[in-house]
């Protein structure tokens, strides 16, 4: 019989994947560390017990949990054997792609833990691809919005140089968040430019390019990366001070500490015992590249999104003639317009962003029910359509609308499913969860890479100033400050994207008539809009002195501030807005010195009264 002290249970991730077949597939997750969800633990850490405590003294709370893992007696009948020096790392981490490759970067940028610590980067897949991507070919469908923080801290350590900078596009300007529930009401909010980007679209790949080149310039004999390798057992050591793990049949490697970056299904935070919470939002993301012609009289730098009942619409710039869409949509609709030939989902598309919704929605009738046939509606058939449909006439003034597409690659239309869901925490025995793993989001901010990175950007921090004060880089109390600077950021910015989804996608009369007011208000009001774009991404200030070039610096509103962890964006804004008392008292004194003006002269002269004060 181990003793309690020992800890080091097996939690043999192949074998705990049988028991699960009950529960059904789980799809996704890192190919470093893929396997079934186990169903439960195979001892009690004091994590779980913490967990359990929760639970039975907060059974008030009601929770859908994305996954939930239970107590299990059972050991495994292998003991980990010994592990030479050369097998023995500070910090290991599992997963390969935007998470895991970017701490690897940002424990290289930082110089104490560049000189003294070792560390192993595991990848189930290769890495060759990406290794060798050239930045020619079509467009990927993978496609993420980096904020201007992000940027600014990705050029710190090195990696933006390595971008391939004509895959990457500024987004200048947002025409954003418009919706029309009716004929005569046509909300919007455009916001303008700054003079200069508030963010960037770029491929996935393009990004994994850049920071695998940043680890081949400066990883040395710091870190070592081993892909097609896939870890089928993780065991705690004696003691509590490390975790081994099995790579493949019979290689064993040690470390201090594992980090997961290994996907939304994270084995990690499985063998962690860390529960995540959340729900599905019974929407499936439909992605594919735009061809279109170049905008004849301003640059392709915008980006565009329609809130529809179905969920919101988005158009974002990739280059002078080509753009990523993310549909999100209905299960069904998506099922059917993946089976529309690339000419037909051409034509949805331009009807998506042009047609009002009551047309599109018996358009999309006539689309559900010729696939539930079996006979997916023609290009032809569509256009046909869309001369007999009903249209009421429109009494406001017509939105800008994106370049209409001309072609949509048939590779490049895919589809995923969307959820919420957030660990319950970050930090387990010697593990600690980063980007997806950690926490997923609706895409409708575009904020689950920057979130991701901003994760890894805390959490090289917090151990370089363990590592300069020789703490333990494994141990809870060295890790603390992680959970305590990004779990609460985290948090809200899904609360506040969570709530922003059932809001613009709701189409009861009180609510169409608050979310229209609030979005005519905030369109009038250029101050507010600063205040929305100020959040962190757009870099847009307000209540400040002019800045002169020198002061300037692309990501920060002065050149001497810090960069504090925080994804951008107008989400962003509303959600320190929410939590932050001093953002509060603002917005209130701000309210209160408006009333008056809004009341007597309206929106535009408050807006006016606004900007000279």
């Amino acid at each position: 019989m181990k003793s309690a002290r020992q800890l080091h249970v097996a939690r043999s991730l192949s074998r705990l994947g049988e028991s699960s077949a009950s529960r059904g597939p789980i799809l996704g997750g890192s190919a470093a560390l893929r396997s079934t969800a186990p169903p439960g633990l195979l001892r009690t850490t004091p994590t779980r017990q913490r967990l359990a405590q929760r639970h039975s003294t907060s059974l008030s709370l009601q929770r859908s949990y994305a996954t939930h893992t239970t107590p299990s007696p059972e050991e495994s009948s292998s003991s980990i054997p010994d592990i030479s020096p050369e097998n023995t790392y500070d910090i290991v981490i599992i997963g390969g792609a935007n998470a895991g490759l970017a701490l690897a970067c940002a424990l290289l940028a930082k110089p104490t833990l560049k000189e003294t610590a070792r560390i192993l980067l595991i990848e189930g897949g290769s890495l060759e691809r990406v290794r060798t991507w050239t930045g020619e070919g079509p467009w990927e469908n993978r496609v993420s919005s980096l904020t201007a923080e992000n940027i600014a801290w990705l050029d710190s350590i090195g990696v933006w140089q390595n971008i391939i900078d004509k895959r990457s596009c500024p987004v200048e300007e947002m025409i954003s968040v418009w919706a029309n529930p009716s004929p005569d009401s046509t909300p919007s909010i455009h916001f303008p430019p700054l003079g200069r980007p508030m963010a960037r679209m770029t491929e996935n790949t393009n990004l994994q390019h850049a920071l695998l080149k940043r680890i081949d310039q400066v990883g040395g004999e710091t870190l070592t990366i081993r892909e097609n390798s896939r870890v089928s057992e993780m065991q705690l050591g004696p003691g509590g001070r490390w975790v081994g793990l099995r790579i493949g049949e019979d290689a064993w490697v040690r470390g201090s500490v594992v980090v997961g970056a290994d996907g939304p299904n994270s084995p990690v935070r499985h063998f962690s015992g860390i529960d995540s919470y959340g729900h599905g939002y019974e929407t499936h993301a439909v992605v594919a590249t735009l061809e279109h012609d170049a905008p004849t009289v301003y640059p392709n730098n915008t980006a565009f999104q329609r809130f529809l009942p179905t969920g919101p619409l988005a158009f974002l710039p990739l280059s002078p003639t080509a753009s990523t869409m993310v549909w999100s949509t209905r299960p069904d609709h998506a099922a059917a317009y993946k089976r529309l030939s690339p000419e037909a989902l051409t034509v949805m598309v331009n009807a998506g962003f042009s047609l009002q919704e009551q047309p599109l929605g018996l358009l999309n009738a006539q689309v559900l029910g010729a696939d539930a046939s079996g006979t997916p509606l023609t290009a032809e058939d569509i256009s046909a359509m869309l001369h007999t449909l009903p249209m009421p006439p429109v009494t406001t003034e017509p939105v800008v609308l994106p370049q209409r597409v001309r072609s949509i690659p048939a590779k490049s239309i895919a589809s995923f499913p969307l959820r919420l869901s957030h660990a319950e925490e970050y930090l387990g025995d010697r593990t600690v969860l980063v980007g997806d793993a950690a926490h997923t989001i609706h895409p409708l901010a575009g904020q689950g890479l920057n979130m991701g990175l901003a994760d890894v950007r805390v959490l090289a921090d917090v151990w370089e100033s363990a590592r300069q004060t020789g703490g333990d880089l494994g141990s809870l109390t060295s890790m603390a400050d992680y959970p305590r600077i990004r779990y609460p950021a985290n948090h809200l910015m899904l609360s506040t994207t969570d709530k922003l989804h059932y809001i613009f996608r709701n189409r009861v009369g009180p609510i169409n008539w608050v979310r229209g007011v609030g979005m005519d208000v905030i369109n009038e009001l250029g101050p507010i809009k600063k205040v929305l774009m100020g959040g962190a991404g757009a870099g847009a200030g307000m209540g400040q002195k002019r800045r002169t070039e020198k002061e300037r610096e692309f990501g920060r509103a002065y050149a001497e501030d810090p960069l504090d962890g925080r994804v951008g964006g107008w989400p962003s804004a509303v959600a320190d807005g929410m939590e932050g008392w001093r953002s509060l008292k603002g917005a209130l004194g701000m309210a209160a010195g408006m009333a008056g003006d809004v009341a007597r002269n309206g929106l535009r002269r408050a807006a006016d009264a606004l900007e000279k004060r």
